[in-house]
């Protein structure tokens, strides 16, 4: 198997384009045609941004083909493995809820 076809599986959010998976792991340092020896966490920090550049984008058409994804699912897969990797910033910006405060009218 090579770094490429186990970077896909790592994704698993569906079908990702051939040359967006070789981007972000070339962008990662790795070469997608070297065998994959089982360094998981490799491929998983490579995934991370794949994954981020998919929450903007949920379907894809072209033709007769369209293809739609879960945000959710994308977003769940985010989260696991930035948490698994201790990367507080990306859950931090996943997690952002609004916060209301309160105001004293002085009434």
């Amino acid at each position: 198997m090579t770094k490429k076809e186990a970077f896909l599986q790592v994704v698993q959010v569906g079908s990702v384009d051939d040359q967006a998976a070789e981007m972000y792991l070339l962008s990662a340092g790795l070469i997608e045609d070297d065998q994959f020896v089982g360094d998981l966490n490799e491929l998983e920090l490579a995934a991370i941004p794949l994954l981020q550049s998919l929450l903007s984008v949920s379907s894809t058409s072209e033709g007769a083909f369209s293809e739609g994804r879960s945000r959710d699912g994308i977003k769940d897969r985010l989260l696991f493995l930035a948490r698994k990797h201790g990367l507080d910033d990306v859950v931090s910006a996943l997690l952002n809820k609004p916060q209301i405060k309160k105001y004293d009218w002085g009434l």
